[in-house]
């Protein structure tokens, strides 16, 4: 990664094959675009960032990569669904409002580009397949019902398929006689992306449990929240109501009301990370 500096506390960083497509894509003669899309990209990625601190999450850096942005941030497995589709969705949200601002506002080749960079990039970033923004926000609609274990699993694999068949898409143009070397990169870093995604959901509870470790010895102290839980409920939804700005106990309370020992958040992380490995290898090919 290129570092480009740290603006509002965050580091800007552009992944160097982004640098070769950029050379590229100047070299041919699409500089304006280029330049286009480069300011939809920060914008929408922006978008995520302001998002994200106004949850709590703490931001750590913005990589620019070759087909789009990653917010590198605190782990965001901790978000209640709600808030991991408001995440996800403001992207787009800025991306549409910078579209139509664009159409209503401005004329020229220049804000021609700039109107069709964003809404590309909030279109595609609709789809529903992970690592998408879409995607994500169809994974916090459906963990409740599949655990987000599975629901991560499932969307990944999409995303995988998606990618897979825009190479196949791409064969079959070139041997139609329409080569578009697009078609190839994106697929494949697509597909790449989701099999990542799918790979790092149990990173992302061990990541959690020190990352928020971190967060108390950084903070110094923070409030505690103190939940009352009927038995039974999975760790991975107890995970979901942890709270960026505050320490959370559980206490289950039984029909008669009567409360059992309270459960810290290393317990009830240590038990999602169990319970996101025994999902994984459910559904795991044998």
């Amino acid at each position: 990664m290129i570092p480009l500096g740290t603006p509002g506390g965050v580091a800007l960083r552009m992944h160097a094959a982004f640098v070769v497509l950029a050379a590229a894509a100047w070299r041919l003669g699409h500089g304006r675009a280029l330049w286009a899309g480069l300011l939809a990209l920060l914008a929408h990625e922006a978008a995520h960032v302001l998002a994200a601190r106004a949850m709590g999450l703490r931001v750590e850096a913005l990589e620019l990569m070759p087909f789009g942005g990653v917010a590198r941030m605190e782990s965001a497995c901790t978000l209640r669904p709600g808030q991991e589709a408001a995440l996800a969705l403001a992207g787009p949200a800025v991306s549409l409002l910078l579209a139509l601002a664009t159409a209503a506002l401005a004329r020229g080749i220049a804000a021609r580009d700039f109107f069709r960079m964003n809404t590309v990039l909030c279109l595609v970033n609709l789809l529903p397949v992970l690592p998408l923004d879409g995607g994500r926000v169809l994974r916090a609609a459906l963990a409740g019902r599949l655990g987000r274990a599975r629901a991560t699993r499932a969307l990944s694999l999409a995303g995988a398929a998606l990618g897979a068949g825009l190479v196949a898409l791409g064969v079959w143009a070139a041997a139609n006689g329409v080569v578009n070397p697009m078609l190839f990169l994106c697929g494949v870093y697509l597909a790449y992306a989701a099999l990542k995604e799918k790979e790092s959901l149990a990173a992302a509870c061990v990541a959690a449990l020190h990352g928020r470790a971190e967060r108390l010895r950084r903070e110094g102290a923070l409030p505690v929240r103190l939940y009352a839980v009927p038995p039974g409920v999975p760790a991975q939804c107890l995970a979901a109501r942890l709270h960026a700005g505050a320490y959370c106990l559980f206490v289950e309370v039984d029909d008669s009301l009567r409360a059992g020992a309270p459960r810290d958040e290393g317990a009830v992380l240590t038990e999602a990370l169990g319970e996101a490995l025994r999902e994984a290898r459910a559904g795991s090919p044998r």
